[in-house]
């Protein structure tokens, strides 16, 4: 991965991060745009009665009563976000309107009117509230920093499953501060790595973001990496057990995901009879301690889309238990005898709808998925995929390739 170099004291929304920053303007574009018909009159409305607030965390859902006539059409809330007067409306079939995104529980002064077909406002009623922590704050609080292969992994929770942006960091070997990632979630708890560094002492940090643009301070820790390297792909076989697809669909055969290409791919057989959850199994050749892997899905066309992954589960063992062709494999508890290495979930970070991609997904897709194993099970030599869902929720699966990573014992030699 190309690092890029950042001065750490910047602030840091100022680096890429284009997803949130689109966001952020939708979010930021609120202003006093015309709504509704030419004025007809100059007689404003009878102001809200009977306000009342529920904090959120960062913000508050704002209660209140609208007078009994006809000519009124919606409530606006001016408020500071930002040192920055916004505009949050909410419809006249609304007894209420929402302020979110605060960045901390400081008391927020607000401004409620009730606005006519012709854009009168009523007298303005003023108030206040404390809103609840932010959803970014209470993450920030929850992470976890912990010594991983090849550099650390980091840890959160994030109960509200809020869209999260977390910048991944690590001191470069000049001393200056290294840009590894910026990885989305809304997983109520995820974990991400910073992977490539050799096994001296070396600072690593993180700093989440949310989509309004607050961003918290950075966690700074030295830690000392585990040795980690991929493992040699020439190793790796198909692993078929009982119950697995590796059907062929026009010569695009399982061997695909480890040639070392992602322009190619494997392309399972859609209408072989299997269904979700599919299963298939991958034979690396050597017995490892695994750290992690990465994923790539298909790149020509197919973004976030079609039999690409999306839900799946990576099991492990160090040796089988039964015969390859045992029915334990399709139909009886083979995961007793394995080791779940991660539910996983391939994110979008466009959060846009089947179908629709912009530029994120494009380069999240070349970039490929990380996904961390669980630490510490012992050694592993197959691993198998539970596939529980694709994009489309097909029967058919394609993935363009697979790279594991850990330690086998065998150190290369710089």
């Amino acid at each position: 991965m190309k690092r890029k170099k950042i001065n750490i004291k910047k602030p840091l929304f100022c680096f890429n991060i284009t997803g949130f920053v689109v966001v952020f303007l939708i979010f930021s574009s609120c202003s006093e745009d015309k709504i509704g018909q030419n004025p007809t009159d100059s007689t404003p409305p009878l102001p809200v009665t009977n306000v009342r607030t529920e904090p959120i965390p960062g913000g508050a859902k704002i209660f209140y009563d609208t007078p009994n006539e006809t000519d009124i059409s919606y409530v606006t809330c001016e408020y500071l976000f930002q040192g920055k007067k916004k505009i949050s409306r909410a419809s006249i079939y609304n007894d209420f309107v929402t302020v979110e995104g605060l960045s901390d529980i400081s008391p927020c002064e607000y401004i409620l009117y009730l606005v006519d077909h012709s854009e009168n406002k009523s007298a303005p009623y003023v108030d206040s509230f404390i809103p609840l922590e932010p959803p970014y704050q209470t993450i920030f609080k929850t992470l976890e920093m912990e010594p991983d292969f090849g550099g650390v992994v980091i840890r959160w929770k994030n109960e509200g499953n809020v869209m999260i942006g977390a910048f991944l960091l690590a001191m470069g070997d000049d001393g200056e501060w290294e840009e590894y990632d910026l990885a989305f979630s809304t997983l109520k708890e995820d974990k991400r790595s910073i992977r490539g560094y050799n096994t001296d002492p070396r600072l690593f940090a993180v700093c989440l973001m949310d989509k309004f643009g607050n961003y918290t301070d950075t966690l700074k820790l030295e830690q000392i990496p585990l040795y980690e390297k991929e493992l040699d792909k020439k190793l790796f076989k198909d692993g078929h057990l009982a119950g697995d697809n590796t059907t062929s669909h026009n010569s695009r055969p399982i061997s695909n995901i480890w040639d070392g290409s992602i322009s190619v791919i494997w392309h399972t057989v859609p209408d072989a009879g299997f269904t979700p959850p599919q299963t298939f199994t991958i034979d690396l050749g050597v017995e490892a301690k695994l750290s992690r892997m990465m994923l790539w899905n298909r790149q020509d066309g197919f973004i976030f889309a079609q039999h690409n992954v999306r839900y799946f589960e990576v099991w492990g063992t160090k040796e089988l238990k039964y015969p390859i062709n045992d029915v334990n494999y399709s139909t009886g508890p083979w995961r007793d005898d394995w080791i779940l290495l991660g539910d996983f979930e391939q994110i979008k970070p466009s959060g846009l709808p089947l179908g629709q991609t912009n530029d994120e997904d494009v380069a999240a897709t070349a970039a490929g998925g990380e996904y961390i194993f669980e630490s510490g099970v012992g050694e592993i030599r197959y691993i198998r995929f539970v596939v529980k869902e694709t994009w489309a929720r097909t029967a058919a699966l394609h993935i363009a390739e697979v790279s594991v990573f850990g330690d086998d014992g065998v150190r290369d030699v710089e």
